[in-house]
């Protein structure tokens, strides 16, 4: 990717346009010096001083292209810095109070050094220093923007990239501990009916076969327990909804909450939804009931899905000891893991203290329009 400087000051670029303009207005004066003399013959008189009695044969002298240019400079660099620092309105307001000021000087140097100087010039310089500030302002805010938008892509390719290291690092996690329960439910189970078969073999009984077929059920249940912890079968089978039931009664069995699952939704109304999207909120939910058995002590637990204007809401409640705010920063892997879980599919997830700080909701939201055209097109 292509890098974008930051925008320098410009001031340096200000300096130069100011005197680029103040050297366009020196030519465009002395361009049109006769048409200035003439205009500085017919206003003599009205302009008063010593010059008021000049005739229209005599020519008025004219100011020294030194301090013309000086005067013509000074005007530029401020009428470039007007239009460059100033907004609409008040650049109007000083351009005007720029061509006063203008005058001003031009009608003292009149009355008091006899000399005539260029209006056209000052009025050129003025014009093509405000009109030029403009276009450098204009210029300036669009390299701004640029580089911001330049940051903000930059960040947010950083924080994907995070995001997929974590992801990698919590599936290592997860791995581990399916390694783990492998090993030391069913592989144990395992050992242990390898040792009855050998007794039974060794002297066959009925306690012996009844022993072994004990172990067999329980061995089934340990691994059936693991599959539905990588997949639910509900999920597939039955849908969102009844694997999310499915979850909470599991998991008030465990832990002797009461489970209270109300849901608005059909298996229709989350068609335009993937199994990858619906499995990733039954994840959600599934980590957030998971914490409520871990640390909240909750004695009811109830969880809504609901569908308000294209989107979809999912509030998993409990009773229990809250929570605390601090904890919902950066510093909480649990919860920025699940919030890269549902950046993943663009939902939006959000912990809230429930009334009075007793227990806490977790919110998860997910919009709706549009995903059937996605998938329809992917399709």
């Amino acid at each position: 990717m292509t890098s974008i400087a930051p925008a320098r000051s410009p001031w340096v670029l200000i300096c130069l346009i100011a005197a680029y303009g103040a050297a366009i207005a020196w030519l465009i004066g002395a361009q049109f010096s006769e048409l200035d003399r003439e205009m500085y013959r017919i206003l003599a008189p009205a302009l008063g001083g010593p010059l008021a009695q000049v005739g229209r044969a005599e020519a008025p002298s004219a100011i020294s292209p030194v301090a013309e240019s000086i005067l013509l400079l000074i005007f530029s660099l401020a009428a470039t810095f007007t239009g460059f620092r100033l907004p609409r309105i008040p650049r109007l307001l000083a351009f005007y109070q720029l061509l006063l000021l203008s005058l001003l000087v031009q009608w003292v140097i009149w009355r008091f050094a006899e000399q005539v100087t260029h209006p056209l010039g000052h009025l050129a310089a003025i014009l093509e220093g405000c009109l030029a500030g403009y276009i450098l302002r204009q210029s300036y805010l669009s390299q701004r923007k640029a580089h911001s938008q330049y940051c903000e892509l930059l960040l947010r390719n950083r924080e994907l990239q995070e995001t997929k290291l974590q992801l990698v690092k919590q599936d290592e996690i997860e791995r581990r501990t399916l390694a783990g329960d492998l090993h030391d439910q069913v592989l144990n189970d395992l050992k242990a009916i390898g040792h009855q078969f050998e007794s039974y073999r060794a002297s066959p009984d009925d306690q012996a076969a009844q022993a072994i077929g004990t172990l067999l059920k329980q061995s089934m249940v340990e691994i059936r327990e693991v599959m539905e912890s990588l997949f639910p079968s509900a999920l597939e089978n039955l849908g969102l909804v009844a694997a999310i039931r499915e979850c909470l009664k599991r998991a008030s069995e465990r832990a002797g909450f009461k489970a209270h699952v109300e849901s608005e939704l059909s298996r229709k109304d989350l068609k335009i939804l993937s199994m990858v999207e619906q499995s990733l909120l039954y994840r959600l939910v599934q980590e957030s009931v998971t914490n409520i058995v871990k640390h909240a002590r909750a004695t009811t637990v109830r969880t809504s899905l609901s569908i308000h204007d294209q989107e979809l809401f999912i509030r998993v409640s409990d009773n229990g000891r809250g929570f605390d705010q601090t904890c919902t920063g950066s510093n909480s892997r649990g919860m920025r893991y699940m919030r890269q879980r549902a950046d993943l599919i663009g939902a939006t997830i959000a912990w809230i203290p429930g009334e009075g700080n007793q227990g806490t909701t977790v919110e998860i939201r997910l919009a709706l329009s549009g995903r059937g055209n996605e998938q329809s097109s992917g399709s």
